[in-house]
């Protein structure tokens, strides 16, 4: 009897007191334990034994009813953690359930009709219980909390000065003014059952605006489909590193849930920035930190896959460039956006142009050149190209190339090549060269729908190569020009062009950097 009674008494001191006999020795017990007031155990609640006191269950202790169709019983089980029982099962008739079920009922009525009462003699007073199954079944409860913190002071004066300057009258050498001073610091946090929270903070003294919080929250049980809903300063947290979520929005954010899917919509503002500047030596010093895929997209391209592939080896012997190819001359069209009809040509653009290796190749031109240099004649593709009239004439241009299925065919639009109306000459005031490392940098990123295109000419020991047409070469104005391709209107990181923009390019925002101080940190994990 006495392992059963302390098991028992368990029910009134939590369920770690059940641990500990568990695993205690049993000269533990040893002890005499009758209890004054004993209790009867095991409990059951199909019994009618009086209980001489009951401290209730342990938070973590579940109590079941669940009916049996095959014997007819209901059986009540108390389990805790993942469904290990707290002590055997027992059971009930139809009859002693009823029986049950309404003196449970008569309790707990006499229960409320108790608290009823108590609350009615009572003065106004926190937490307010609003009565009626509505409200608690809209707010998931019966009860509002406010709960306020924080603190006021206002401070009244009264400022009177005298000045005793004979150039002004006696009327104003005294000056009498009120001094008004207050300072709030008021935390409001107000629940309105368990689905409506209501949040404010304001601080006088704030240093920046986002500081003075007011939000209202509407949080919905698991099983609804509007989750949350959240007005007023809201965050965006996001489970990634590539995209930064902000903490200072002022908006609405909601979040559904449909089964396994859960949908975020948010519409705010952002009410602030962080930024951290050192002045050291009449120099800002600041510290800028990026992910590697932060790159300047569509602005810098290499001219062919060869400057590409012989990049490294050329800054490999920095600050001195080791290449021996030099660029002289270069145009580089682009998609006309503007209304601008100067400078501006027909033109036909081929990815293959200038590759001397299939492998650079997106299509089979045929014809590769020995001499890996780029050129017009590094394949067949030029040289068919700029005999054909109908190519010239550009007006059914992609009638012919849709049709080519033989070498340097076949094409496929956005993929091989690119037909441009009244493309546009940049200036050289739009771009920017390197002439050794064989890449161009545009002034502001191209748009996805744009399409990049160039022809150069370079020297390499001695001799003069050329990739495309340039504009001065002979063709007509009413000609297309035949280029070299470096960006389609279709983006796709399986075409081989995709190499030929850079992503080792990067914008720290900032401009006039020194040699000295300056430190990069590369963190590769």
């Amino acid at each position: 009897m006495i392992c059963s009674n302390k098991v028992y008494f368990l029910r009134g001191l939590g369920l770690w007191m059940f641990l500990i006999m568990f695993w205690a020795p049993a000269s533990y017990f040893s002890q005499d334990s009758t209890l004054i007031y004993p209790i009867i155990n095991p409990f059951d609640p199909t019994t009618n034994s009086p209980q001489s006191f009951d401290l209730g269950d342990p938070s973590s202790l579940t109590q079941n009813i669940v009916y049996d169709p095959i014997s007819g019983r209901y059986i009540f089980t108390e389990t805790f953690g993942e469904g290990m029982n707290y002590r055997p099962p027992s059971m009930m008739t139809l009859e002693e359930y009823i029986e049950y079920d309404k003196k449970t009922s008569i309790i707990e009525n006499w229960e409320e009709k108790i608290d009823e009462q108590t609350e009615e003699g009572r003065p106004f007073e926190l937490p307010i219980k609003i009565p009626g199954k509505a409200f608690k079944n809209f707010f998931g409860s019966d009860q509002i909390t406010i709960r306020p913190q924080g603190s006021v002071e206002i401070s009244f004066g009264l400022n009177s000065s005298r000045y005793d300057n004979p150039i002004l009258p006696l009327a104003q050498r005294r000056i009498t003014r009120f001094d008004f001073q207050q300072q709030i610091q008021m935390n409001l946090v107000g629940q309105i059952g368990t689905k409506l929270k209501i949040g404010t903070s304001y601080n006088t003294q704030a240093a920046f605006d986002f500081d003075n919080i007011s939000k209202l929250e509407h949080t919905g049980d698991e099983d609804e489909i509007l989750q949350k809903i959240a007005l007023g300063n809201v965050s965006l947290d996001l489970p990634t590193a590539l995209i930064q979520g902000s903490q200072t929005l002022f908006g609405a954010k909601t979040q559904l849930k449909f089964g396994r899917a859960t949908i975020d919509l948010i519409a705010a503002s952002s009410k602030g920035k962080r930024q951290e500047i050192n002045i050291t030596g009449q120099a800002q010093i600041q510290q800028f930190e990026m992910n590697a895929d932060n790159y300047e997209a569509n602005r810098h391209y290499f001219l062919n896959l060869y400057h590409h592939q012989h990049y490294d080896e050329a800054m490999s012997t920095l600050p001195v460039v080791s290449s021996t190819a030099y660029i002289t001359r270069i145009e580089v069209w682009l998609t006309n956006r503007t209304n601008n009809t100067e400078n501006t040509r027909n033109i036909v653009a081929f990815s293959d142009i200038g590759e001397s290796k299939q492998d650079n190749c997106q299509g089979d031109p045929g014809g590769y050149s020995p001499s890996e240099m780029p050129d017009n004649s590094s394949n067949s593709l030029y040289q068919w190209a700029s005999t054909q009239p109908v190519i010239r004439a550009f007006s059914n241009s992609v009638s012919v190339l849709s049709t080519q299925v033989t070498a340097p065919g076949p094409f496929n639009q956005a993929v091989h090549y690119e037909k441009v109306e009244n493309a546009r000459k940049l200036s050289d005031q739009e771009f920017s060269y390197n002439a050794l490392l064989g890449t161009i940098s545009l002034n502001s990123p191209l748009n996805n729908d744009e399409v990049l295109a160039v022809a150069y000419e370079y020297t390499y020991r001695g001799e003069t190569y050329q990739v495309g047409e340039l504009s001065t070469d002979g063709a007509s104005g009413k000609e297309a020009l035949i280029l070299k391709l470096l960006k389609p209107t279709i983006t796709n990181p399986n075409n081989k062009i995709w190499d030929l923009m850079m992503k080792n390019v990067y914008s720290i925002g900032a401009y006039q950097l020194d040699q000295e101080g300056f430190r990069m940190d590369l963190l590769y994990n």
